[in-house]
């Protein structure tokens, strides 16, 4: 009896009971909605790919993450505990694959209720091709002058070349990988650096280290010159002797620094021939030899040898 009378006080005015119910719901609804706080980051987006395939097409690197949830909760998770990737590694052919992103929570986001996680965008489209790989040669890019007067004589690497992977259609068109500008600015010694690697497609890889080292060799800037109608002393010439004939004019191309040379003039013996070993008249062939500052290098010059004829000389006449 007791048991039909709570029931039928409790189904008494029962729609009137169902709306303060929903109410009462509802008010519970939104007051926990109110309590929850939006979040806004940028998380990094990696690319699981079995070993075969590789991402052959852009895509976005990064990707919008919306947090929602409790203020106090949302605003203590650490941004390397959300990780985004895009997961392709059961893909087995080429083509264009479309798959949406997901987020893998640890550490601080584990455990977090309510927590809800939007991404934008959420799905994305890539093209995915053959890895393949190849060796290429490095080769320098240089940023700013040395100093004045001095030049790049030679340089090297080690390693001169280097190994990528990817796409297929994209390694194909890589024929070498440059460095990151090299600082040339104000250098007049030889010198030695490690140099990065850059990258001209994004899609290739360089396989192992990323750095080369790059050595250099640095000179005086040099230039050449050129003289002509000079005078070839004779030195050494006894007494007793003259020459038939003056000694011909020569001419001398020299190598030097550009400042050394520009205002430089050869001396009187710059291009001279030695009689000293001469005594007796007749015809000699001798070399003639070009005597420089240490500064300065024989690029050539002429005549190599001459000939030259030797008499007695004439015997000067004293006064009575």
């Amino acid at each position: 009896m007791r048991n039909k009378n709570f029931l039928a006080r409790l189904l008494d005015d029962w729609p009137a009971k169902i709306l303060s119910l929903a109410a009462a719901l509802l008010l519970f609804f939104f007051y926990r909605l109110n309590r929850l706080e939006d979040r806004y980051l940028s998380l990094p987006l990696s690319v699981a790919m079995n070993e075969e395939y590789v991402p052959a097409s852009q895509y976005p690197r990064s990707v919008r993450v919306t947090l929602r949830g409790e203020s106090n909760d949302v605003f203590s998770i650490q941004e390397e505990d959300l990780v985004a990737v895009l997961d392709l590694s059961g893909e087995r052919s080429e083509g264009v694959v479309k798959a949406p992103i997901q987020i893998e929570k640890k550490g601080s986001a584990l455990g977090v209720d309510p927590l809800e996680i939007l991404v934008e965008p959420a799905e994305i489209a890539v093209g995915i091709e053959r890895k393949v790989s190849r060796i290429v040669p490095v080769t320098p890019s240089f940023r700013g002058y040395l100093e004045p007067g001095y030049e790049l004589l030679s340089f090297d690497f080690s390693p001169a070349e280097v190994e990528i992977a990817g796409p297929a259609s994209a390694v194909a068109r890589v024929d070498d990988v440059s460095t990151d500008p090299i600082e040339l600015a104000g250098r007049k010694e030889d010198f030695t650096v490690k140099a990065r690697l850059g990258r001209k497609d994004p899609l290739v890889l360089v396989v192992g280290s990323e750095t080369v080292e790059f050595g250099a060799v640095i000179q005086k800037s040099l230039a050449v010159k050129t003289f002509e109608g000079l005078e070839i002393a004779a030195l050494g010439l006894a007494e007793a002797l003259e020459l038939a004939e003056p000694l011909p004019a020569g001419s001398l191309r020299l190598q030097s620094s550009k400042a050394d040379l520009r205002g430089y003039e050869p001396a009187a013996a710059t291009l001279s021939v030695d009689f000293s070993a001469l005594r007796r008249p007749g015809t000699y062939t001798l070399p003639v030899v070009a005597a420089l500052p240490p500064d300065f290098a024989v690029d050539s010059y002429e005549p190599q040898t001459v000939t030259v004829v030797l008499r007695a000389a004439a015997r000067k006449e004293s006064n009575p």
